[in-house]
């Protein structure tokens, strides 16, 4: 990842130097909307997504399309890269890049891999926040379109195969569980 997101690896193919651009020329950058955290639910057909990492509550609205990058504003925290793959409220500590310039993935890739020098971007103690000056300045290595999307795809088939290893993972453990009980309650005897 880091090698091929820095132009260190490069495609059979493709050459040339890679462009440096500044965020807010590859996109734009939008902060959402606050909801009264009392008309949120624990349920509901849309995350509502603000600074944390997980969503603040549910609504029956959306402001947001499926398929958007977000990066937390403010909180504990900000900086958090994430990719919505379904409609979601915006909040007002999160900030969602639309009409992009650049492969959607690849800029995924870029700014997750990225994420502890966004996270560097941030300002004050109490509640730290990240300004929307800074995250439009943060550098991009821009490759052409046709590298973006060979990057996008092997990282991509690189993340399918994480999260079904962690199923697997997922499933081995409780299976450990399961013959833990068995073993330790004497229902199944070990043969000496």
């Amino acid at each position: 990842m880091q090698k091929l997101l820095n132009g260190e690896v490069r495609f059979g193919g493709f050459s040339g130097k890679w462009e440096e651009v500044r965020l807010g020329e590859v996109c734009e950058i939008k902060k959402g909307e606050q909801l009264n955290k009392n008309t949120l639910d624990s349920d509901g057909d849309f995350p509502v997504i603000n600074g944390g990492i997980e969503p603040s509550g549910y609504t029956e609205e959306w402001n947001t399309e499926a398929n958007t990058i977000t990066i937390s504003e403010g909180g504990n925290s900000c900086g958090y890269v994430n990719f919505l793959q379904q409609r979601f409220w915006s909040g007002g500590h999160c900030y969602a890049l639309l009409n992009l310039k650049i492969n959607k993935i690849y800029l995924y890739q870029f700014l997750k891999y990225n994420q502890h020098n966004i996270m560097k971007l941030r300002v004050g103690s109490g509640l730290p926040n990240i300004q929307k000056s800074a995250i439009e300045r943060f550098l991009i290595s821009k490759p052409i379109m046709q590298e973006q999307q060979k990057i996008a795809e092997v990282l991509s088939l690189a993340d399918n195969e994480i999260e079904l290893l962690k199923k697997e993972l997922a499933e081995l453990k409780q299976q450990k569980k399961g013959l833990m009980q068995k073993l330790l309650t004497g229902e199944t005897r070990v043969k000496v």
